[in-house]
């Protein structure tokens, strides 16, 4: 089954991976469509405050040790939150298609049935 374009309707349609492959290395347009960053959730820091922060509860520190409990928390579910959005990006990417004719991208979901 052929896909089209939901904009200009035509045929032209390349998976996005692969039309950005065939660019030459030196080509402005591989910055425009290519592929999003990785990133990696670093989750040592906000573990080691937990950590720190138990310590300090079972030392009888309550203030500090709940401040690092919940900044530990806060901040290893904001880094979780970052690295999912990453991979959702790369994903989406990887998955829309690049129209020859009107230059645009989209994921293939949206492409119409020619």
């Amino acid at each position: 089954m052929a896909l089209a374009c939901p904009r200009c309707k035509h045929d032209g349609l390349q998976d996005l991976p692969d039309y950005v492959a065939s660019l030459p290395r030196e080509s402005p347009l591989r910055d425009r469509y290519g592929q999003p960053p990785e990133y990696k959730a670093q989750l040592v820091l906000p573990a080691g405050a937990l950590v720190v922060g138990v310590v300090a509860l079972v030392s009888g520190s309550f203030a500090a040790g709940g401040v690092l409990l919940v900044g530990g928390v806060g901040v290893g579910v904001w880094l979780w939150r970052k690295s999912s959005a990453a991979d959702e990006a790369r994903a989406r990417w990887a998955r829309s298609l690049y129209c020859k004719v009107c230059p645009g991208t989209f994921p293939r979901e949206e492409a119409l049935a020619a």
